[in-house]
């Protein structure tokens, strides 16, 4: 676990405040924005000491609210418009996903503290109050907090925040046509069935897109323009856009290979010795690391590189995450696919059915096939850049990937190839339901197996 986040055990009070310290100071306009910021005077200026600072921006620069310009410099801005669209579009999807992996750890406190948000924003929304934005945060704040999936909250959190803050001004939510997601919510957290969770996620879908139109004029768009718009790649964050090259390869090998011991905590420097390469060219890729759960490091000592050891609870959280995106980005890539789109997708379609027939471990790769393709046809490079991120925590867990062993895949794959020719996003998400619930049944033989403490 890292220290540059609230849902992680090391992201302790005075890390917390840093941040709220420093994005206060984005937000009320006493930091400006687009020059230039030396970290050390930044520390001086608000009292934090300069690696809790550093650890309050990178969590900041995943918001996409500071810019890394140069050695111990940063940049202060905001969120594009459509950037600030796309990143709208991948929280809400995160949330079906927090919802369907908070289902099991539900308890009767549960459904009793929910009912409480469920009167608030009722209540906020009958009433027109201002109340009605901080409640209808809570009422998603409450799936995210109970949710055992570290990853999926940790990124839900993230999409949230920027969503909240990073345009300015803020844009409140005001929608008054709560009733549905209200409902829904309370059904899924009583019945604690995947369907219920489903339903209520694509309720909250819906409702999202009444809030992107009623927030057009505030930008200056009519509501269709706001809510067909994408971003470019120039809008997207670096961890979205980001390739990988020789240097990444090298230190990726070091760690899976053993060159660098599991457990064992080593300075940057003398890693970056071994590649070669000065250590500023080499702390970024121990950020790509991080966030691929490879390895740790704490904000008050940076350079500390920790090799951890992912076990089976992070190969769950990874599979669940990797779904929930696969679903995001068929719903967005099925619609708008080419004829060589199409062609690909039923070539995927038609080797895994094969393969599921004459149990061809391969199966396993094609599956993972399956959510690239999607993913290289995804107009939201946010959702399509998480994806990219969740399919390498997951490949990367074991020496050996789990071989998916839950060969019923037929009725899936008529679902999906007929969605994919008549371009239906329902259809698409309907499948990627009937596959999630392939998945649930492998987490389940997967984690039978290996055990909760496996490696």
């Amino acid at each position: 676990m890292t220290a540059s986040d609230p849902h992680d055990d090391g992201w302790t009070r005075e890390f917390s405040d840093a941040y709220r310290t420093v994005l206060g100071a984005i937000r009320d306009g006493s930091l400006d924005r687009d020059v230039e910021h030396d970290e050390l005077a930044l520390s001086g200026r608000f009292d934090i000491s300069p690696a809790v600072l550093h650890g309050a921006l990178e969590r900041l620069a995943d918001l996409g609210l500071v810019e890394f310009v140069a050695d111990a410099a940063v940049r202060f801005g905001t969120l594009s418009v459509p950037a600030w669209v796309d990143n709208g579009w991948l929280f809400v999807g995160l949330v079906e996903g927090v919802m369907r992996s908070a289902l099991p750890a539900l308890t009767e406190t549960d459904v009793a503290d929910h009912t409480v948000v469920a009167d608030a924003l009722r209540r906020a929304a009958a009433l027109r109050t201002p109340d009605l934005d901080p409640a209808f945060w809570a009422s998603l704040r409450f799936w995210i907090d109970r949710t055992p999936n570290r990853v999926l909250a940790r990124l839900a959190t993230r999409a949230m925040e920027r969503v909240r803050f990073g345009v300015e001004p803020s844009v409140p939510f005001t929608a008054t046509d709560v009733e549905a997601w209200v409902a829904t919510s309370q059904q899924a957290v009583r019945y604690r069935v995947p369907a219920s969770a489903e339903r209520s996620a694509h309720v909250l879908a819906r409702l999202w897109e009444v809030h992107l139109r009623g927030s057009a004029e505030r930008f200056g768009r009519t509501p269709e323009d706001l809510a067909t718009t994408t971003s470019s790649s120039e809008d997207a964050p670096p961890w979205a856009t980001w390739t990988p090259d020789d240097l990444w390869w090298d230190l990726l090998a070091m760690v899976r290979d053993g060159t660098l011991r599991r457990e064992h905590t080593y300075r940057a420097r003398e890693i970056a010795a071994r590649l070669r390469q000065p250590v500023r060219a080499v702390m970024p890729l121990f950020r790509r690391l991080e966030l691929m759960g490879l390895v740790d490091t704490r904000a008050e000592d940076p350079e500390g590189i920790r090799i951890t050891r992912p076990d089976v609870q992070h190969w769950v959280d990874s599979l669940q995450l990797a779904s929930t995106l696969a679903e995001m980005c068929a719903r967005w890539a099925v619609p708008v696919l080419s004829e060589q789109g199409r062609a690909e997708l039923h070539a995927v379609t038609a080797a895994a059915r094969r393969q599921a027939r004459i149990r061809d471990y391969a199966y396993t790769l094609t599956m993972v096939d399956l959510s690239r393709v999607l993913g290289a046809h995804t107009p939201n490079p946010w959702i399509a850049g998480n994806l990219r991120l969740a399919l390498s925590r997951l490949a990367f867990v074991f020496d050996e990937a789990p071989p998916l062993r839950q060969w019923d895949i037929d009725d899936v794959f008529a679902l999906l190839d007929q969605a994919i020719d008549l371009g239906d996003a329902v259809l698409a998400a309907e499948a990627m339901h009937a596959q999630n619930l392939l998945f649930d049944v492998h987490i389940a033989d997967v984690v039978e197996r290996l055990g909760p403490g496996a490696d």
